[in-house]
């Protein structure tokens, strides 16, 4: 999105109830900037009319965030667009981006849920009258969450209704594995004994799983890495392909582009959904969720044995076509 003409902008974000504030951090500054958003998120969360903040960077390591702040009304996002507390937090910016970068300017903000990512989503059921406590809380562990390796921004948002009375809060990390060296770290675990049990009552579900269809998992279990289930995909995938190229393409050639195309993906949709991707699952189980204890040893294993029966594929058709 390009930046919108302060005149124009101004008109632009008066009629809107998300708008997306630019950030560009000097380096070195990352340990002050992951102070500030935690200082931010708890001024916003507070704000009348609040429903969510995310701060997301550009993308995996980039000096460049975005902070999408999403409120009920465009008149309540207005005040707070006009509140002392937020116009503090942008001046107290200044250090952190350098004198030469400009005003910030506000736009009417993009959707983000798409950024390719690991996302782990936690629901907080809070206390009635416990919430100024759980928010001070709750800005500790995002100071400490922002400065692990692979942070891909956070989403809070303030509980929707009285039938829907959970803050949620989205926490995307590059990949799974960053993600879990967050989870598992000592910093998270000394947080959560920090927390109050009155305060609240949470849980947490990831959503990481881009197959899944394919790859069904329990709510407290980790599906497998992302690239390991393209991989498996790939491999039961290329041998339909291959074979309607040989046999159902010559039967399609008088037929419609699209309804031949349409043919060939459904029977391919068919065949890896059932029986070839459960077959695959089942022979290559034991590489797809490996046990901790020999990970190293069973990764290298499983690529040696996936590369193989890739190139046994490619030899096996070059021969037959």
């Amino acid at each position: 999105m390009t930046a919108v003409p302060a005149t124009a902008a101004a008109k632009l974000t008066s009629l809107a109830t998300a708008i997306m504030t630019k950030v560009i951090v000097l380096e070195g500054c990352e340990a002050p900037f992951a102070a500030w958003q935690s200082g931010f998120t708890h001024a916003a969360t507070a704000a009348p009319g609040f429903v969510s903040l995310e701060i997301i960077p550009a993308f995996a390591g980039a000096v460049e965030w975005r902070i999408i702040q999403r409120f009920q009304t465009a008149e309540l996002l207005g005040q707070w667009q006009d509140s002392p507390a937020r116009r503090q937090f942008l001046t107290d910016l200044g250090p952190l981006r350098g004198s030469a970068q400009g005003d910030l300017l506000d736009e009417v903000a993009p959707d983000f849920h798409s950024l390719s990512c690991v996302t782990e989503v936690i629901t907080t059921e809070v206390e009635a009258g416990r919430e100024a406590s759980f928010q001070t809380w709750a800005e500790s562990v995002q100071a400490a969450q922002s400065r692990f390796p692979g942070y891909m921004g956070t989403l809070v948002q303030a509980p929707l209704s009285a039938d829907i009375p959970y803050w949620t809060t989205l926490v995307r990390y590059s990949t799974p594995e960053q993600l879990e060296a967050w989870l598992a770290s000592p910093e998270r675990r000394a947080l959560l004994e920090r927390s109050d049990p009155l305060v609240s009552h949470w849980k947490s579900q990831r959503l990481s799983n881009p197959f899944g269809g394919w790859f069904p998992t329990e709510p407290d279990q980790t599906p497998p890495a992302a690239w390991k289930q393209t991989c498996l995909v790939l491999l039961v995938l290329f041998p339909v392909v291959m074979l309607e190229i040989r046999f159902l393409s010559p039967l399609l050639t008088h037929a419609p582009m699209a309804i031949a195309t349409f043919i060939g993906n459904a029977i391919s949709v068919s065949l890896v959904s059932w029986p070839l991707m459960k077959l695959a699952i089942f022979l290559l189980g034991w590489w797809l969720t490996p046990d901790p204890k020999h990970r190293p040893r069973v990764e290298m294993l499983g690529i040696a044995s996936l590369a193989a029966l890739y190139v046994a594929e490619i030899v096996i058709f070059m021969l037959l076509f």
